[in-house]
This record gives structure tokens, C-alpha cells and sequence, in this order.
């Protein structure tokens, strides 16, 4: 038997394996022996069918099941084990040649990925911005409007509707003029002051009754303008109650039991939130700016290991953690192609960084994230750190996400991070996706060049 190793690009791999017929011969034997034990056949006991017809029948089957298992066993023990390779993904056995009933050797390719050699670049000259916003008295009682609005009480109203109110209809999709068999919706409510709500839909409710019936149109999932039938069903307006210290007390189950501690309890909560979205967004602008300096080749393998960890999240968000009956996996999976080159791009970065930076997990970062969590649920530090050493694989995540904070924590050291109101970070964002657009227009203008040639 002989193998060979070929470097067909920096992070892909092939194992090559030749054997004769003879190198598989008494392993094949083995397994069809093994089959006569297990075969039952009218008109021959059990385990007594002659070999040469258990032969004829399950041969071929059983020899590529052997040459298979030879492939696997061959490429586990010269590879996996026999040298340096950090072998990434799933390996795929990409060719196998063998004639069994010619008794013909055997050729296999098993292909396989392995981790990305490259130095960090210098991200010196980096700049980023960081989303900050000062929470204002403004901010604060829309907080708070919206608060009360959820404690409306919804009174039935002959219309006509105003900005304010809430109505319900059935739908029913149109086409050429004609209503779709099959596809009514009943009683379906809208909130007029909503802000995500259409404008289409909001312009059309304002000012109907109840019984009124009407058309409107608006552009569905897939982009295309939709025409609907709608028929109003009821009109409500919402009596929104007043803001006291009882309602305080009700909305926030007594957390804060005056309108002045409601106001703290508001401002502090959209502070964390505004400290968090920025957080996100600057450790999401840092990722980028690492992953656009560092173009190195990502194995195939590990980019499809992420698409099928994508298709598996989506099966269990479905009914019986199933995809729906026609579910194009292949169209979704190259939906988002770019994005698990990404993650995969930014998972070897970051390997790389705490390589670089010698970032480990201490006792003392494990602390500190049961004294956080301890503050925020209703269980002591003790349990928490019982708990979490009863989970290996919980406790694993935990480090892994504390690794990431760390190795975020250790770049942003490193570049330069300017503060920037919300229109500033906008312009900013704006900027950057011009540049990016120019430079890929630039990039196909090339590309286009080099084909005509």
C-alpha cells in the first residue's frame, strides 16, 4: 500500500491512497464470513448459506465497505496521528476507484482542511468609531409613554379611525383584480401609531369605520408589490391611563413604587441599553476591521461545518425541528456563504490573538462572572459555581466567551477609538459603506478587464 500527502493550497490538503486487491483481500473475506453468519435463506439453515452465494449477493456491497473502513483506518493513523497537521472541518473522501468484481486495486482521495498560517497585522493605524448617546428627559418619557400605552385599555369605538387607534380586519390577497382563493386572514389587528407599521397600511386604515371595505398595496418578502382586499372589522380606541405612583408600582411589579424612582429606573435601564448597543456594534466594527486586513485562505471545510451548524439552527426553530417541505437548503446555504467565511475568518483571528497576547481564563475572570450573574438572578456565587462545574460544556462556552472579551479587549488596545454622537456614527458607517462599494466596483471593472483580454 502506498500514500501520498499533496498541498493543494495553504489550508487544503489531499491524502492519497493506493492498494492492491490483495492488501483488502482477507479483510473482505472477513466480512463476507461474517455476513454467512448473519444470513437467513429459505431452504438453508441459518449461517449455512453457501459462501459463493452470500459471495454473489452482498460481495461488492461488503468490499467497498472494507475499502472504505481501509481508506479511514489508513488516513486516521498517518494523518490524524502520524504528523503535525491541525486538521480542520470534516474529511471528505473526494475520489474512490475500485473494481471489485475485477479484482482491481483500490485509489482513494480523502481531502482535508487545516488551520491558516499567518502573523497579525499591525492595526496601529486603525480608527473606529464608538456609538455614544446621552440619555435624555426626551428619551425618558417616550420610555415611559410607551410604558403607559401597554397598559391601555382598548374601548370600542364606531370610528372613523384616527392616527391612535387600533383596528382589526380580514385580509385577503388580490389578483388582476380578483380575490386568491385560500388566502383570507381573519381578524387581523393593527396598531395605527405603531411605528413600524406600513405606511401604505396606516394611510389606508386612518379614517375607515367599521363594515367600511377597501384595497391596499404594499411590497411582500420577496420585494414585489402585493394588492390586498380588506374588510374592517372593529375600531378601538385605547384610554391610556395616567401616570401615578400606583401605575409605577404595576408596570415595574413594584421595583420602583414612585414616578421619580420609575424615571431612575427608565434612565438607568435605557443607559445599560445604549452602553450595550454601542459595546455590540464597536466589537462588530473591530472584527471587520481585523478580518479586511487579513486575507488569508479559509479551509473549505470549516466554512461548510458553519453552513450546516446554520441549517441545524434552523430545524430546530421549525415545527418538530424540521425544515418546511420544499425548504431550499441549498439557496439558503448560499445565502449566507460570506457570513460563515466571516465567522471563520474571525475565529481564526482570534485564536491567533490569544496565541500572541497569551490571553488564558483565570479563576479570578470566572469569579467575577458568577459575582456578575449572582446580581442579576436570585442564586449566591456558591451555587452558581456549583452549578456551572456540574456543566463541563456550559462552563467551556463560558471561557470560550471570555477568551473572545479578552482578545477584543486586547486589540482595542491597540487601535485608536473615537467617541461619536449617534449622527456622527451614522455618517461614519455611511462613509465606510461608500468606500466599500467604490472599492468592489473598482474590483469588478478589474476582474471584467482581465476576461475581456
Amino acid at each position: 500500500m502506498k500514500t501520498e500527502i499533496t498541498h493543494t493550497s495553504d489550508v487544503e490538503r489531499t491524502f492519497e491512497i493506493r492498494a492492491t486487491f490483495e492488501d483488502m483481500a482477507r479483510d473482505i473475506d472477513k466480512a463476507i464470513r461474517a455476513q454467512r453468519m448473519r444470513t437467513t435463506m429459505k431452504g438453508f439453515r441459518p449461517g449455512k448459506v453457501p459462501l459463493p452465494l452470500v459471495k454473489k449477493i452482498y460481495g461488492k456491497a461488503l468490499s467497498y465497505g472494507v475499502a472504505e473502513d481501509l481508506v479511514q483506518r489508513t488516513f486516521h493513523d498517518e494523518v490524524v496521528h502520524g504528523d503535525p497537521y491541525d486538521i480542520l472541518g470534516q474529511p471528505t473522501i473526494s475520489e474512490l476507484e475500485f473494481d471489485y468484481e475485477a479484482q482491481g486495486d483500490l485509489r482513494a482521495v480523502v481531502t482535508f482542511g487545516v488551520r491558516p498560517t499567518f502573523e497579525l497585522e499591525d492595526v496601529s493605524g486603525v480608527t473606529l468609531y464608538r456609538l455614544k448617546h446621552q440619555v435624555t428627559g426626551r428619551d425618558i418619557q417616550k420610555e415611559i409613554d410607551a410604558l403607559r400605552a401597554n397598559q391601555a385599555d382598548l374601548i370600542p369605538d364606531d370610528g372613523p379611525s384616527t392616527a391612535e387607534s387600533y383596528v382589526v380586519v380580514d385580509l385577503e390577497r388580490m389578483e388582476e383584480g380578483e380575490l386568491v382563493e385560500g388566502t383570507r386572514q381573519a381578524d387581523v389587528p393593527f396598531l395605527l401609531s405603531d411605528e413600524n407599521l406600513m405606511p401604505q397600511l396606516k394611510e389606508t386604515l386612518t379614517g375607515v369605520s367599521a363594515g367600511d371595505e377597501t384595497v391596499v398595496s404594499f411590497p411582500g418578502p420577496d420585494g414585489e408589490e402585493r394588492t390586498y382586499a380588506i374588510t374592517v372589522k372593529e375600531i378601538k380606541r385605547r384610554e391610556i391611563p395616567e401616570l401615578t405612583d400606583e401605575l409605577a408600582a404595576e408596570i415595574t411589579d413594584s421595583k420602583a413604587e414612585t414616578i421619580n424612582a420609575l424615571v431612575d429606573e427608565v434612565r438607568q435601564q435605557l443607559e445599560e441599553g445604549w452602553n450595550k448597543r454601542s459595546q455590540e456594534l464597536l466589537e462588530g466594527d473591530v472584527i471587520d476591521a481585523l478580518c479586511e486586513r487579513h486575507p488569508f485562505q479559509i479551509p473549505g471545510a470549516v466554512v461548510e461545518m458553519y453552513l450546516d451548524s446554520y441549517v441545524e439552527e434552523l430545524k430546530k426553530r421549525g415545527k418538530d425541528e424540521k425544515l418546511p417541505d420544499g425548504f431550499d437548503v441549498e439557496g439558503y446555504r448560499a445565502s449566507r456563504r460570506d457570513e460563515a467565511e466571516l465567522q471563520a475568518r474571525w475565529m481564526f483571528i482570534r485564536d491567533r490573538i490569544i496565541d500572541s497576547g497569551g490571553i488564558e481564563v483565570t479563576d479570578e475572570d470566572l469569579e467575577k462572572h458568577y459575582e456578575d450573574l449572582a446580581e442579576s438572578t436570585d442564586f449566591s456565587v456558591d451555587v452558581l459555581k456549583q452549578y456551572y462545574e456540574s456543566m463541563p460544556q456550559m462552563l467551556d462556552r463560558t471561557r470560550e466567551r471570555i477568551l473572545t472579551e479578552k482578545a477584543l479587549a486586547w486589540i482595542m488596545d491597540k487601535i485608536t477609538v473615537i467617541d461619536a454622537d449617534v449622527d456622527a456614527y451614522q455618517k461614519a458607517a455611511a462613509d465606510k459603506a461608500d468606500k466599500a462599494d467604490k472599492a468592489q466596483s473598482t474590483t469588478n471593472k478589474a476582474q471584467s478587464t482581465e476576461t475581456d483580454a
